[in-house]
């Protein structure tokens, strides 16, 4: 089982034809959960390595005080 439940992983796509490196730590990219489009300027924009996609969520988390979601006005 993965991290959500019961929902199947997301399909990868196959980007290592593309010489994409990840924006934190230079490690090349050879799958992402997502087919990239290039910018107007010829880029991808920051993409990142699945460890450091996920420091970056946790450290997100961590720093917004978590929650999110849902408010009720009382």
């Amino acid at each position: 089982m993965n991290d959500f439940g019961n929902r199947p992983p997301r399909q990868k796509y196959d980007v290592s034809a593309l010489g994409i490196t990840c924006a934190d730590c230079g490690q090349a990219i050879n799958e992402l959960p997502f087919n990239p489009t290039k910018r107007d300027d010829g880029t991808f924009g920051r993409l990142y390595c699945g460890d450091c996609n996920r420091k970056r969520y946790q450290n997100r988390d961590r720093s917004s005080g978590g929650g999110g979601g849902f408010r009720r006005g009382y």
